[in-house]
């Protein structure tokens, strides 16, 4: 019997999705083989997610401490015919219903089969029933994200990941003001989703070609333009939105582009 696992996020506990999450399961043709609450450490979301190097994904180990730290979570072994891809089904169904962003998506399963091998391995293998390892001939590692600034240098993370929980959590967060690069605003400076990019990597570019923007608004900005795409981040005189294109495509961010002040809220 093929073998996958599905991990119920504390945000999924904490709503009461956990018997919606079944329902999808039994959807799919997967029975639930067995289940453990765990408490997940910082040592098991860098084991889990070793994409997300120390040093040059600060930010999105800091939301990923604080999201996946702060309380209880399941981990589901289910049982089915291709359980891999029933249980990936599983994970966008929920998504697709639920979820109000990258920290509020409320479960997680293995996209690549040497993924699965590592994290199932991790989670269930404190269990005698669940401990036949999770073997696959593909790389356990899935290969390093983009990296970014360690932005550890400028701000206390941990303190602004909390400032920033309440919109990042929300349904419905407020639009994140425009930065405003000089006294004339002639043109905007627009971002878009740009899956290629991490957080920090994106968050480094927007804050390189901001200049004087605060990090916590670098981040509501960048989350926000993933969210809805094409979403003016700047605003300005011509020639300084132009410098903060160029510094945005110097960084490698092509979802990007200039266009018309956008009228005021209200309006």
């Amino acid at each position: 019997m093929a073998r996958s696992f599905v991990l119920l996020k504390p945000d999924c506990l904490g709503t009461g999705r956990t018997a919606a999450v079944e329902a999808a399961a039994v959807a799919e043709g997967l029975t639930v083989a067995c289940r453990h609450r765990l408490r997940l450490t910082p040592a098991d979301v860098r084991l889990l997610w070793p994409e997300y190097r120390d040093g040059t994904h600060v930010l999105m180990q800091a939301f990923l401490d604080r999201y996946l730290c702060a309380g209880p979570s399941e981990v589901l072994l289910l049982h089915g015919p291709d359980a891999f891809e029933a249980a990936r089904r599983v994970k966008r169904v929920m998504r697709a219903r639920y979820a109000n962003g990258p920290f509020a998506n409320l479960v997680h399963t293995a996209e690549r089969r040497g993924e699965l091998a590592r994290q199932a391995t991790h989670l269930l293998g404190r269990c005698p029933a669940c401990a036949g390892p999770f073997s696959c001939d593909e790389p356990a590692a899935d290969l390093p994200r983009p990296a970014g600034r360690d932005f550890r240098r400028d701000e206390d993370l941990p303190a602004l990941v909390d400032s920033l929980w309440p919109a990042v959590q929300s349904a419905d967060p407020p639009p994140p003001a425009p930065h405003r690069l000089d006294r004339s605003p002639a043109a905007a400076v627009y971002l878009g989703a740009d899956r290629a990019h991490s957080l920090d990597s994106a968050v480094t570019a927007v804050w390189s070609a901001l200049p004087g923007i605060a990090l916590a608004h670098a981040v509501l900005l960048m989350l926000h333009a993933g969210r809805v795409g094409g979403y003016p981040i700047a605003v300005g005189s011509r020639r300084a939105v132009a410098r903060s294109h160029r510094i945005l495509l110097e960084h490698g961010i092509t979802a990007c582009g200039i266009g018309p002040v956008p009228p005021a809220p209200g309006r």
